[in-house]
């Protein structure tokens, strides 16, 4: 048996380890999409753009002409910032106390509920077993108001360098 409080600390510690990793792909973003440069002793890096050259037609007086444009690759992907909304976990406790009244669990060794086990295998044969059940929901969010900016700004210069 554990105190309860222990239990509700494991599963608070799980779900923030998990948002801080989904968190994480912002950092693993950045890195995708531009190259780091180091500055002068002090100085914090700094970024440019990864880009890809991409040629499009253009109207003039001799004709059809190709014009190269420096595309970031920012530009060319859908962005979304995931986040977890909701985390559900269930299972069936023992709950009981010890003498200085701390609410202790244990998972139930006796369950009705028909497990994962029962639906993979077939029918427990008088083992005791006790089930539970984590259902974590990612939602993809609209990406931070900075990133946003920073990308109409990349799709700006991308359509000043594109004629017509």
């Amino acid at each position: 048996m554990i105190e309860f409080q222990s239990l509700m600390k494991a599963i608070h510690k799980g779900v923030k380890d998990a948002a801080k990793s989904v968190e994480g792909e912002t950092i693993d973003f950045v890195k995708r999409f531009f190259d780091e440069h180091q500055n002068e002793q002090g100085l914090p890096p700094s970024y440019s753009p990864k880009t890809c050259t991409m040629q499009f037609p253009s109207r003039t007086e001799n004709g059809i002409d190709t014009v190269d444009a420096e595309v970031p690759l920012l530009a060319l992907v859908p962005i979304s910032s995931p986040r977890i909304t909701e985390v559900k976990f269930s299972t069936d406790l023992e709950i009981s106390t010890n003498e200085q009244d701390q609410l202790l669990v244990a998972f139930a060794k006796n369950t009705t509920k028909a497990g994962l086990r029962d639906k993979i295998i077939g029918q427990s044969r008088g083992e005791n077993t006790a089930n539970a059940h984590l259902e974590i929901t990612l939602t993809g969010n609209e990406p931070p108001e900075g990133l946003k900016k920073l990308i109409e700004g990349y799709e700006r210069a991308l359509r000043a360098q594109i004629p017509g």
